[in-house]
């Protein structure tokens, strides 16, 4: 009887040990893909989490993981499958396995279960900022840019340092003359974040059109031309866009930097102002206008105006910020101190 006892516990604790073991197996596999992965051995990668679904099919790292692994190769198709058993559990990876999804189903031009995707993925963790914004990126690719903005400014108030956010913000509001201003905001937001990248030159050769536009020069003079629908403090900031590259030119012996300066300055000054008295506070003014009306009263615009023109001439800029440490580092400093509050 005894021994028929010792049997029993035997086998008990056996059996409950495999589950463990078992467990371990499956975290080792998992281990071993991500290093892989991050070593850039795809392949490798795909068969250490498949060892490790073999031993359980439905765990949802390993899912996502293989996943994750297979849209690095291309194999974007591949990949759904074990997104969706993701999908159907409830963890850490859950929303973003619909992100994965909207953004597979986004680049194969299914843009409907996309969007459908994206949006149980902030219902499943309305916290994730990528989200929003790979959500905002399809709408814009479906020309459906008042949805796109709305996320957006959802994404920007989650993370206001994320550079792609403003850019993208900037790239949806530009060919919208009642809204030069946001793209003009937008824009050098992005240039402070992120000035010195591939995506930097285009976004200052874009500024500097929105700095140039609204004005025409005729053999009497220049004409400004005035959009018209706005709301009167909406279309002050956009005159004050156009009048900028006006009053930078009747100042003689400015260098292109110190011209780009004196039309901030003046254009953020201006929006400050208008922020001020502006009743409602739509995000043009909470988020932007605030926070450049703080630059306009720093001691900081001219470092401000190098590091935004930073790719016009990067070896004069560089230079300049060379002889000004002291100042350069004391923006940063500035910044953080003044960063915008997360959501």
């Amino acid at each position: 009887m005894k021994q028929l006892a010792f049997i029993l516990v035997f086998l008990f604790i056996s059996l409950k040990a495999m589950p463990q073991d078992d467990n371990a197996k499956v975290k080792e596999f998992i281990t071993k893909g991500i290093k892989l992965h991050d070593e850039k051995k795809y392949a490798e990668a795909v068969l250490s989490y498949k060892e490790a679904l073999k031993i359980e099919p439905e765990n949802p790292n390993a899912n996502y993981e293989i996943a994750f692994t297979l849209m690095s190769t291309g194999a974007n198709k591949d990949a759904i499958p074990y997104l969706e058993r993701v999908t159907k559990t409830k963890n850490g990876t859950t929303a973003s396995a619909y992100d994965m999804l909207g953004s597979i189903y986004d680049d194969l031009d299914e843009k409907e279960k996309a969007i459908a995707n994206f949006k149980m993925g902030i219902e499943a963790n309305p916290g994730n900022q990528g989200i929003y914004y790979n959500i905002a990126i399809t709408y814009g690719r479906m020309g459906k840019d008042k949805e796109a903005l709305s996320y957006l400014i959802q994404s920007l108030k989650m993370k206001p340092s994320h550079s792609s956010s403003h850019r993208l913000y900037a790239l949806l509001t530009m060919n919208n003359s009642l809204t030069k201003v946001d793209a003009v905001l937008a824009f050098c937001n992005f240039l402070i974040l992120e000035p010195n990248s591939e995506r930097s030159i285009s976004a200052f050769k874009d500024l500097q059109v929105l700095l140039g536009s609204g004005v025409a020069k005729t053999e009497k003079g220049s004409n400004i031309s005035i959009g018209s629908g706005g709301d009167s403090e909406r279309n002050a900031a956009n005159l004050a866009v156009s009048m900028s590259s006006l009053s930078a030119g009747l100042i003689p012996g400015l260098s292109e930097i110190e011209k780009l300066q004196q039309q901030l300055k003046m254009i953020f000054s201006t929006i400050g102002e208008l922020s001020a008295k502006t009743a409602s506070k739509e995000f043009l003014w909470s988020f932007y206008g605030d926070y450049v009306d703080k630059i306009a009263k720093s001691e900081f615009m001219p470092v401000v105006a190098h590091i935004i023109g930073f790719t016009a001439n990067q070896k004069e800029n560089q230079q300049w910020i060379n002889e000004n440490q002291v100042q350069f580092v004391n923006f940063k400093k500035w910044q953080e101190a003044n960063a915008r509050k997360e959501l």
